[in-house]
């Protein structure tokens, strides 16, 4: 992922975090920890997946290009705790929403690395360590307020992802939150902290839908964390905090399995709260990891992932909820490995491509007529005006000459009647080779030109040259930057009228410049198998691991985790697909169809 944060905030962390060791550590590393036991050492300062004020974010590119008419549009608002606060800082939602081929449409956010405490009047709304009882606490915080004010700055934000409730549970005994067998000291006092935290969040949740009705939130749910931290580590935070979420740590410490079932008794409850109001959606990430990763004992891909549909999001939970989340999938911070809670930044692209997949998606592609799939074959591929091919489609140049890309749809299936609104092409990368043209512009601007034919219907070299019905005639929305990367091309008016109803209708899409070298990016063509069964990559990830006395060891972790296909995952495999809108009257057998007039007509998917 294109990291959007200045690393200067993380390497004064790391000497600020190195200056808090002391020679306590010694005695926290003599022996792993075990029930009943903890490192005596005693943590000093922030956490390391803490830091001060806020982190310097690069501007996004805008990934839009050719026939355009707008400009990238905030519609998303990350608020809450740390949860929101890293999936903003590490860009989550603007990654996956431009591999699903949705980068005209962008998150945004403000937060801080650490919570100030009452008092703080700045304008941040995703807060690590903040609390729901906090959040209500208006004369003392601004987080409110700040949300509401956001969303009055930004009319075009429709939802707003919101992360809280997780700090008010893991205060512990000895901050008025969760802890292990709470109700044996008072009884009911379990029910008595969900009940209150989910009062506090129907509070919030009112203030932010009060601002508009359009506004909808979509509730995240948290993952199995993993208190198994090493002894090198554990005294920071996870060990002292395993005995806080226990009513007797020395005879009866909290296991995993226990911090698990609190954890999905939680997530049951913001389940039947959700439902009962239909502005509240439900994000089901317990389990994700143990699906895309493995629990340590399943591989990757055999636990149930995660269900996305209300009301019971079976299935549910996911995951095996007798086992940790596996350690790697947590942040190591400054080269300090002691996160039980925060998924590192790959996880969170996994939990976003899950959201993106059940929510966002379906509703930045709107409601959608008809989608027609590309004819492969013969009639789709490439050319450069001398070779031809139709293994796939190839955009971009060899430093010589461009490639031509050209993909076919048997429009045919298009009613005669149908007045299209809108549409928009879908192609899903493959490979790449040498530079991305739709990232560093080296090729000029990409544009898409449309005809009944290029010639013959079969891709020939000619189809380089031969005129067209509508010229220059899309929007290029995306990057297409890696396997399974989307780019999504907005047809113009000039485009839709196009689109021939008693036949083939052509699609060529190319840059305007050569350059030096190879720019190229082939994508998959209407010949992409269906998706039967989970792809999986090769992990590797180099880890930093700061020691006692100051220096670093490298390790090396390897695994195996799925691949995540974004689109190709809702549609079922990577072929490009045209999506069509549809306006006005329809009539079929001389009949018009019921409710039809002036409205989108919803008609069933085809070919």
């Amino acid at each position: 992922m294109r990291s959007m944060i200045s690393r200067t905030g993380q390497r004064i962390a790391a000497c600020t975090l190195l200056a808090s060791l002391s020679a306590s550590v010694a005695g926290a590393i003599a022996a792993e920890p075990t029930q009943g036991t903890v490192p005596s050492a005693t943590w000093q300062g922030p956490y390391p997946w803490n830091y001060s004020g806020t982190l310097e974010r690069r501007p996004r590119p805008s990934l839009m290009a050719g026939a355009c008419n707008a400009t990238p549009t905030a519609r998303v608002l990350l608020a809450g705790d740390s949860w929101a606060q890293y999936m903003w800082d590490d860009d989550a939602h603007n990654e996956i929403f431009d591999k699903f081929g949705q980068a005209d449409h962008r998150a945004v956010s403000r937060s801080l690395g650490s919570n100030p405490g009452p008092g703080y009047s700045g304008p941040e709304y995703a807060v690590s360590g903040s609390e729901a009882r906090e959040w209500v606490d208006t004369a003392d915080y601004p987080w409110i307020a700040n949300v509401v004010a956001e969303l009055v700055a930004e009319p075009s934000i429709d939802t707003v992802m919101f992360s809280l409730g997780g700090n008010d549970i893991l205060a512990g005994k000895s901050g008025g939150g969760w802890y292990k067998d709470m109700d044996l000291d008072v009884p009911g006092s379990e029910q008595a902290l969900f009940t209150r935290i989910l009062a506090d969040s129907s509070t919030i949740i009112d203030a932010i839908t009060a601002v508009r009705p359009g506004v909808d939130v979509l509730v995240s749910s948290y993952e199995y964390p993993n208190f198994n931290v090493s002894a090198l580590w554990c005294w920071i935070y996870a060990c002292p905090k395993r005995r806080d979420l226990s009513r007797d740590p020395d005879n009866a410490l909290v296991s995993d399995a226990e911090i698990n079932a609190m954890n999905l008794d939680v997530e049951s409850r913001r389940i039947a709260w959700t439902n009962a109001n239909p502005r509240l959606h439900f994000d089901h990430g317990d389990g994700e990891m143990h699906y895309y990763y493995g629990d340590g004992v399943s591989a990757a891909g055999v636990l149930p992932r995660p269900g996305q549909q209300a009301p019971d999001y079976l299935p549910f939970p996911g995951g095996n909820p007798l086992r940790p989340s596996l350690r790697e999938n947590f942040r190591v911070v400054s080269g300090i490995p002691a996160d039980p809670i925060h998924l590192d930044a790959e996880g969170y692209l996994y939990k976003v491509a899950v959201q993106t997949e059940s929510y966002f998606f379906p509703k930045f592609r709107g409601e959608v007529s008809q989608t027609l799939s590309s004819l492969g074959g013969a009639f789709d591929g490439w050319t450069d005006g001398v070779a031809a091919g139709t293994d796939d489609i190839a955009i971009g140049d060899d430093g010589t000459r461009l490639s031509y890309g050209l993909v076919s749809f048997d429009t045919s299936a298009i009613a005669p009647d149908a007045v299209i609104e809108s549409a928009s092409l879908y192609l899903v990368q493959d490979t790449r080779s040498g530079s991305n043209p739709f990232v560093t512009d080296a090729l000029g601007a990409p544009r898409l030109d449309v005809a009944a034919s290029f010639g013959a219907p079969e891709v020939e070299p000619g189809d380089a040259s031969a005129p067209a019905d509508a010229s220059d005639a899309g929007c290029f929305v995306g990057s297409a930057d890696a396997s399974y990367y989307a780019l999504r091309i907005d047809l113009t008016p000039a485009a839709l009228a196009a689109i021939r109803r008693d036949g083939l209708t052509q699609f060529r899409i190319a840059f305007s410049n050569t350059d030096p070298g190879i720019n190229r990016i082939r994508f998959n063509d209407g010949d992409a198998p269906p998706l039967t069964g989970p792809e999986y990559r090769e992990t590797v990830k180099q880890v930093d691991e700061v020691q006692a006395d100051g220096s670093v060891v490298t390790r090396t972790l390897r695994g195996t985790a799925l691949v995540h296909r974004g689109v190709a995952e809702i549609i079922g495999n990577a072929k490009p697909f045209l999506d069509l809108r549809y306006l006005d009257l329809i009539f079929r057998d001389g009949f018009e169809l019921p409710g039809s007039a002036g409205k989108r007509i919803a008609m069933p998917p085809s070919r």
